[in-house]
């Protein structure tokens, strides 16, 4: 369809005063200009023009205001004039500030999907004229025809956001994720392009971009680092926020920053994922949410979620707040078993069969408060409190097919995970004159990990509790080789070997020693205490200077002190034994939670249901007389224990400037370019264990990282509805704690040696990014685009065997330290649709489809495997997203689908044996209706193909883990009013 300009000619009135004319709506027939006229400037001017800027000689004012759509601010509306060839974006919150000469102007106002604005404007030299609140309303600029649904609405600020932004970047608003059945901010970010989550317990948890590993990407809310503790070992310290912290109905939009611009922080290879909390809207509001989750695995608790927001405006205006809170509580059962390989043999060692029964909490609450002085001036903060406890009960069997005795375990893990992450910033923004305003800020954010149970302990001793129990079986359907007896799938071992199938793996007990859970006996108690605090205190202030009409500069700095503190202890209740052994008999028994449990496998476990102890009856260790009579009780930290060296105190203090210019060099191709220079102090304590002396000795490690990050983004939009970019940037990823320690950890129970490494280089990479997009409408474009990163010093962590001597026993130990590797690349594409097919008659107007789909690789070499090219971990080469939904009238249905590809989790002695996270695919659902008064139904459904999670070692038939969640869901009420 072709538009052409149409005018009007029109005169302007004399004001009676230079204000008669500001909010003056004037009625213009015209449509959009799709191309205009190319001023073409001269290309001898260099890049350093950008930086110096250069002052207008012709009188000139200001121009304020702010952008809304009645409730909220519009982010990225454009503001333009015309006959002064200015033009601007608003901001986050919807304000905006334009230099203009002096005289009469017309100013447009728009937004994609939003009715243009058209006012008339008089400048003064040297005064600032506000122009105030701006409402734009729903709608197609080009067809006039109104859109109705929370869809369309969200869709259209994120594209706007999308289009209008400097760096290349995704966005989602609260309206679109409000229409998906994501419950945090990890399952909400999912459904961006190149975006794919680690899930725990079958919710999200942590995010990877375009395929790095996910401590790559920046996390962070309001634009500061949120801190990440977390009580996972293998993720300790390596700064991958767990997201499942953060509700999504806390969130007004999220970016995920691709190609970042000097003023974003520069640690992001993979990106910056960006939360943006909900701030005061524009008129009263209040909205009230109920409902009731299901999860289909047995469970005998109910769950309950709901959230309550008010806010409003006061004072004529000027002072705006909110107040947002929610709970959200949810059952979960869980079916898992796993299997331990020898590295060289691929023989299997343990078999673990699991049953998870657990309820999940989460509580929130949001918070904003801002007041304005006077027009160009006010002063913020808002803040958050979030927690999640995970009551988890684990009931276990493990069968040790390499060893002789004690090779049959049972443990029973009592463990309620609890998780905090809170904090806030104030702050003022203000028109210092008419051409520089400033945002100045402080902030402090903080993270705690740690344990809530068991309630028999003390609070300060509280950790992850379980009971083992052994006994002595004998397993058939082994193998003899060398005088050693081994275990093996389907299509190991020696040839005329028949192993189990892989979907089907057994203990094989044999008759001669039968298999009877009454002969478990008690070995000990453990708690294992792990406290995990970060916080950060962050200092900053940004500035922005108009230059000239064509000459945005941005300028500001920022100073944050994080500390990382890591407290390890346990405390172990040994069962003597010479004394006469504690069968399990003595203890209070309950029956197995799950009467279908692995319905998947058809059940392939129930041979080893039982009757376990009940959690009452062993969560104190001293409850039955006659077991603690014969328990021997020792408290282990670092400065006794091998085990415990791993505690680390670390600080970081980091100063970042930044220097960047918004170059218009004509109406079609813009610049933007800048330098971003971070510099990191890191200092790290810890200890060292000397198994001849047995004495545990204090150790420090630190280092200076300075980081200089230049970037360079063109834009060039040849009309209204084709965009093309590209970017070359410079970012980096700074070491985790726990690999920068200069500790030695010595585990004599697995045989496993654990190295920091104080040398190990922050990883640098040189980023280029081109995209294209075309906007079919303000609810559909296609975009491709292609990226590649040229890596430097990317960090594994290698493993060898060497023999040690601990307490006495000399055997050969596996030790691992993180090193960097070669240099690595990583490339792909990403592909996008978003249609909503209102050109088709009738009830089909409400149809529509968003799909994505990223192609990522990536390769490097190591020290002890030169010969191989190894991917980065947590790279998936393919991951699609697609979705297709209706709405119209009163009735929305969207169903969602993500497919994530195998991929590389973990590195050991050899690529046989190397740990990949196998493929997933899952299908999502939402249905809502909406009733007069502003009252919604709605109905959610997660995980709707059970899709498992699943590790394997090597090859996909060497299963390493492999769990079911079943499907979960939630049905409820919305009501605004």
């Amino acid at each position: 369809m072709n538009y052409f300009l149409k005018t009007k000619r029109y005169t302007l009135p004399e004001p009676s005063s230079h204000n008669a004319w500001v909010g003056q709506p004037v009625t213009l027939n015209q449509s959009n200009i799709f191309k205009s006229a190319i001023d073409v400037k001269q290309f001898y001017l260099t890049l350093g023009l950008l930086f110096l800027g250069i002052a207008s000689s012709f009188a000139q004012g200001t121009l304020k205001g702010n952008v809304s759509d009645g409730s909220n601010p519009l982010a990225f509306a454009t503001i333009k004039v015309a006959d002064a060839k200015a033009q601007t974006v608003s901001g986050l919150d919807g304000t905006f500030s334009l230099s203009i000469p002096e005289g009469k102007h017309l100013v447009s106002i728009t937004m994609i999907g939003y009715t243009k604005v058209d006012t008339l404007i008089n400048i003064i030299n040297g005064k600032t004229t506000h122009l105030g609140a701006v409402k734009l309303s729903a709608g197609n600029e080009l067809q006039q025809v109104s859109i109705k649904g929370m869809y369309s609405s969200g869709e259209r600020k994120a594209i706007a956001m999308r289009r209008n932004s400097t760096a290349i970047m995704d966005v989602s608003s609260t309206d679109a994720i409000g229409k998906l059945p994501d419950i945090n901010a990890a399952e909400a970010v999912q459904r961006i392009a190149g975006v794919s989550i680690d899930r725990d317990q079958g919710e999200g948890r942590y995010v990877t971009v375009r395929g790095t590993p996910s401590q790559w990407s920046s996390t962070t809310i309001n634009g500061d680092r949120m801190p990440a503790a977390k009580t996972s070992g293998d993720l300790l310290g390596n700064r991958t926020v767990p997201m499942d912290l953060l509700p999504s109905e806390f969130i007004q939009y999220i970016q995920v920053v691709k190609a970042i611009t000097p003023e974003y922080e520069g640690d992001a290879i993979g990106g910056t994922i960006n939360f943006i909390t909900k701030t005061s809207p524009e008129k009263r509001t209040i909205r009230v949410m109920g409902a009731l989750p299901y999860a289909e695995r047995p469970n005998d608790k109910l769950g309950y979620n709901g959230s309550v927001l008010y806010g409003d405006r006061l004072l004529n205006n000027k002072l705006g707040f909110l107040v947002l809170g929610s709970v959200n509580q949810r059952t979960y059962g869980t079916d898992d078993y796993e299997v331990v390989y020898g590295n060289q043999l691929h023989n299997v060692t343990t078999l673990d069969v699991r049953n998870y029964q657990g309820t999940r909490t989460n509580k929130g609450l949001n918070a904003s408060l801002d007041y304005t002085f006077k027009p160009g001036t006010k002063i913020y903060a808002r803040g958050y409190y979030t927690e999640l406890l995970d009551n988890e009960r684990n009931r276990k069997t493990m069968h040790y097919f390499d060893k002789t005795t004690n090779n049959a375990v049972l443990r029973w893990n009592v463990v309620d995970y609890y998780f905090k992450n809170y904090g806030g910033e104030t702050g003022i923004e203000s028109s210092l004159n008419s051409k520089l305003t400033m945002n100045a800020r402080a902030a402090w954010y903080k993270s705690w990990a740690g344990y809530k149970g068991p309630t028999s302990a003390e609070k300060n001793n509280r950790g992850y509790y379980y009971g083992n129990w052994f006994q002595t079986v004998k397993y058939d359907n082994l193998v003899n080789i060398g005088g050693k007896d081994y275990k093996f799938l389907k299509g190991d071992g020696p040839e005329g070997y028949q192993g189990d199938d892989p979907e089907n793996i057994q203990t094989h007990f044999s008759a001669s020693t039968p298999y009877n859970p009454d002969n478990y006996y008690l070995d000990r108690f453990v708690t294992s205490i792990r406290n995990i605090t970060e916080s950060d205190k962050v200092a900053a202030v940004d500035f922005k200077y108009q230059a000239s009409n064509d000459l945005l500069l941005k300028f500001g700095g920022k100073f944050r002190h994080k500390s990382s503190n890591y407290d390890y202890r346990y405390q172990t209740w040994v069962y003597k034994t010479t004394a006469a052994k504690a069968y399990l008999p003595l203890w209070e028994k309950e029956a197995f939670p799950a009467n279908n449990w692995f319905p998947e496998i058809n059940n392939a476990y129930d041979n080893l249901k039982f009757n376990y102890p009940t959690e009452q009856s062993f969560i104190n260790p001293n409850s039955i007389p006659s077991v603690a009579a014969n328990l021997t009780y020792t408290a282990n930290d670092a400065t006794n224990s091998s085990y415990a060296a791993g505690n680390y105190d670390a600080t970081e203090k980091v100063g970042a400037g930044y220097l960047m210019g918004e170059w218009s060099l004509n109406t079609e191709l813009q610049m933007v370019g800048g330098m971003r220079f971070e510099y990191t102090a890191n200092k790290t304590n810890s200890y060292i264990y000397n198994d001849i002396t047995k004495k545990v000795s204090p150790v420090s490690g630190s280092k200076n990282v300075p980081a200089v990050l230049p970037m360079l983004h063109l834009i060039y939009k040849p009309n209204e509805k084709t965009d093309f970019r590209a970017a070359v940037t410079r970012s980096f990823a700074r070491s985790a704690f726990n690999e920068i320690s200069p500790t030695t950890r010595v585990n004599p129970n697995t045989l496993t040696i654990t190295l920091g490494n104080p040398d190990l280089q922050p990883t640098f990479s040189w980023n280029y990014d081109l995209i294209g997009s075309y906007y079919l409408s303000h609810t559909s474009y296609l975009t491709g685009g292609v990226f590649y990163k040229s890596i430097k010093d990317a960090v594994y962590t290698q493993s060898f065997t060497e023999s040690q001597t601990v307490d006495g026993t000399t055997a050969d130990f596996k030790v691992s330290q993180p090193q960097n590797s070669d240099n690595a690349k990583l490339y792909g594409i990403e592909l996008g649709y978003n249609q909503k097919f209102t050109f088709l008659p009738g009830f089909l107007s409400g149809l529509g489809v968003n799909l994505n789909y990223t192609y990522t690789k990536s390769e490097t070499t190591l020290d002890d495997r030169p010969d191989e090219k190894i991917g980065l971990l947590n790279q998936s080469p393919n991951i699609i997203n697609g979705a297709l939904f209706y709405e119209r009238d009163r009735f929305s249905f969207r169903i969602a689908a993500n497919y994530r590809q195998a991929f590389l989790v973990e590195i050991r002695d050899n690529s046989g044996a190397d740990r990949y996270q196998d493929k997933d695919f899952h299908l999502d659902l939402n249905m809502s209706y909406n009733f007069p008064k502003n009252i919604t139904l709605f109905a959610d459904a997660n995980n709707l193909t059970n899709a498992p999670l699943r590790y394997y070692h090597g090859v996909k038939s060497r299963p390493e883990q492999t769990e079911w969640y079943s499907a979960r869901g939630r049905v409820g009420l919305n009501w605004s009013f």
